[in-house]
């Protein structure tokens, strides 16, 4: 019998250009929330996009920590198994083409047969390392290329150990990534060429363990597996399953299924590990701005502008214990730095609007994921919210204009969209304070959180960018992409009211006038303005080509938006969408997804619209009803399991006549109920119910 693991192709979502996205996902293979990553190198030309799955060549297994192409890979390295003479250091000249039929790309396991050079490669990941096997025809040469060279090289019989230099992007310093190569036979021969290592053995076939550490060369040595293939890959397959099943479709999904547990095999590898544990137990990571080792959890590549929307919800509810040990990294980080984290990559990117863990903290608060750290997280919301940083690299941009205007004034950079971002994570500071019985700072950040009004220009029903003296910009186009607005239009970003959607429905003139402002944003042509950026983006043209109007869900800003239905005249619209979407933006192949997937994401978004459920606000522990895709889920919670289930006289039925926890009727659910229940039922009919 196969097992989840066994089931994923890690490839889909992996077809990939710079200007169009179908995930620009890469086939990681691993383990859940792995420091490490693997994949077949298909090119070198392509810069970031190193992977194409319909490019049937084979340049070696890349060690890779690049968690998307448009932040880029960092202390990466690539071994390539050959026979024959070596004469180059030229990838192109060792590339072979390998046999898609014969490769399997699953996440735990990952096999390549190269056609030229006849040569099976096989691996399986741990969580700081690897084991490899390669089988030749004839003696086989192991080739070793990175992007720097290979620092402090040692070769002794069986082990070579080097470090590979890298960049740190909030300091002018370097850190080291250090690898420990262990072989199954003796090193006959040593080439350098250029930058590149070649090891010659004289043996066929060759078993490779591999242990790595950020921390120092005895760490990566401590880290070597030392199992056989066939041992390592159990123990990463059981690694993954016992993940997977915590959502257990229980009816017959088919295809559906298959791309439901790829979804949870991507939501599941970010963020990555970035601490390491000593043979006492003791957990430590690397500061790398300071360069400095510290004691506790880090974990790294994760983006919360991205992440905090959906993934986070889901581990709230499915994987609660691991979100835990993220809380103890990312306020270790905070302790690093002096600022909460926006953007990781090892060290802080500063990229994308706002701070918006605070929604990740927000939502662990009022959830009770980690109660005895509730103190320590507002601590570090407020120090991140009302300290500056003068290069603007760590924490809110603009954040002396922030604080007198309530807003950023149109001379910053995407000013809409860090407004819009600033107004909740205010918002979520306040839910906090309150949790903790600090009144007057959450009554303080409460009234902050609706700063966000002052942007909003009652005469085009927009929310705008501001000079200083309170002029809104002209002109002004509601589909002008870029400028004031991040990756959309003041068409999507006019609904980023997470927070505060009842007063976002008044400024609109009420629930009449919101739902027909929902109505004309989905029937609205995609049509859209280049003139912020100056060029067409790719989630530009990705809007353009799905035929959801303006609602653009290949992106963050929009992932909500359908469920704003729910909080309209017409709330059966939202599950007509979620139909729509669902069957006409996702496919079950390497074209996989709208846009970009961005590091479990858009795969979350998907869970959760599958499950029939949305956390429309992150920081309020309430679910919106959507429309679930299977007849029978189960979710094996902490303390019991949840059954969710949909009942319908029709394989068309799209609408909800009732949604029942545990026998009472729900228009929506909070958290904790589902926590305690045992079932939700959802009673789905062909036409919508009678108003």
């Amino acid at each position: 019998m196969r097992t989840h693991c066994q089931t994923i192709d890690t490839r889909w979502g992996s077809d990939n250009h710079p200007h169009y996205s179908h995930g620009n996902t890469l086939p990681y293979t691993g383990v859940p929330f792995g420091m490490n990553y693997f994949l077949p190198q298909t090119t070198h030309e392509q810069g970031a996009w190193f992977f194409n799955p319909n490019l049937p060549i084979f340049q070696g297994f890349r060690l890779t920590h690049q968690p998307s192409p448009w932040i880029g890979d960092y202390a990466w390295c690539l071994i390539t198994p050959i026979t024959g003479e070596v004469t180059s250091s030229d990838l192109f000249r060792r590339q072979s083409s390998y046999s898609m039929k014969k490769a399997l790309f699953q996440p735990h396991y990952l096999r390549i047969f190269s056609e030229r050079y006849q040569i099976q490669s096989e691996l399986v990941p741990s969580r700081y390392g690897a084991v490899m096997r390669f089988r030749a025809p004839e003696k086989l040469t192991l080739c070793f290329h990175a992007a720097n060279e290979l620092e402090d090289l040692t070769l002794t019989g069986q082990t070579c150990h080097f470090h590979i230099l890298d960049q740190a992007h909030t300091a002018d310093t370097s850190y080291s990534f250090y690898l420990q190569w262990q072989f199954s036979q003796p090193i006959e021969s040593v080439t350098h060429i250029d930058q590149d290592l070649f090891l010659t053995f004289s043996s066929n076939e060759v078993t490779v363990q591999l242990g790595t550490s950020y921390l120092s060369q005895d760490m990566a040595h401590s880290y070597l597996p030392n199992l056989s293939l066939e041992e390592a890959k159990k123990e990463a397959a059981d690694q993954w399953n016992q993940l997977l099943k915590r959502i257990e479709v229980k009816d017959a999904g088919g295809r559906d299924q298959a791309f439901f547990d790829h979804c949870l095999y991507r939501l599941l590898l970010f963020p990555q590990t970035f601490y390491e544990t000593d043979s006492t137990g003791n957990d430590w990571h690397l500061d790398v701005t300071h360069q400095k080792i510290k004691p506790g959890k880090a974990y790294t590549n994760i983006g919360f502008w991205d992440l905090f929307r959906t993934s986070f919800p889901l581990f709230s509810l499915v994987y609660p214990d691991y979100y835990r040990r993220f809380l103890e990294g990312f306020l270790n980080t905070y302790q690093d730095t002096g600022f909460l984290p926006k953007w990781l990559a090892p060290d802080e990117r500063g990229m994308m609007p706002g701070t918006l863990i605070d929604g990740v903290f927000a939502d662990a608060v009022t959830k009770g994921i980690a109660p005895d750290l509730h103190e320590n997280m507002l601590t570090s919301m407020l120090q991140t919210a009302q300290k500056t940083d003068p290069t603007q690299h760590f924490g809110r941009h603009g954040n002396e204009s922030y604080k007198v205007l309530g807003y950023l004034p149109e001379d910053f950079h995407e000013s809409v969209s860090h407004s819009l971002d600033y107004a909740y994570s205010d918002f979520c500071i306040a839910t906090v304070a309150k949790q903790l019985g600090q009144t007057e700072t959450a009554a303080r950040y409460a009234a902050s959180s609706l700063s966000y009004r002052t942007l909003y220009d009652a005469q085009t029903g927009f929310v705008r960018a501001r000079s200083t003296n309170g002029n809104f910009k002209e002109p002004f186009s509601p589909t002008s992409w870029g400028g004031d607005y991040a990756e959309c239009s003041a068409t999507q970003a006019t609904f980023g009211a997470l927070h505060d959607l009842s007063g976002l429905i008044e400024l609109m003139g009420g629930k009449k006038a919101f739902t027909q402002r929902l109505l004309d944003l989905a029937n609205q042509k995609p049509q859209f303005d280049v003139r912020g950026y100056g060029y067409e983006i790719h989630e530009m043209s990705e809007m353009a080509q799905a035929p959801f109007g303006q609602i653009a869900i290949s992106n963050q800003p929009s992932f909500h938006i359908p469920y704003l239905f729910r909080h309209s005249l017409h709330p059966e619209y939202t599950n007509l969408l979620i139909h729509q979407i669902r069957s006409q933006a996702f496919h079950q192949d390497f074209q996989a997804y709208p846009g970009d997937e961005d590091n479990g994401s858009l795969s979350a978004w998907y869970i959760w619209s599958a499950l029939g459920l949305y956390p429309t606000c992150p920081g309020k522990p309430i679910y919106d009803l959507g429309l679930p895709l299977f007849k029978e889920v189960l979710l094996h919670l902490p303390k019991q399991e949840l059954k969710i289930c949909a009942n319908s006289h029709t394989a068309g039925a799209y609408f909800i006549q009732k949604a029942l926890l545990d026998g009472k009727e729900k228009q929506e659910v909070s958290h904790q109920d589902l926590l305690e229940a045992q079932v939700l039922q959802f009673e789905l009919s062909w036409l919508p119910p009678q108003a």
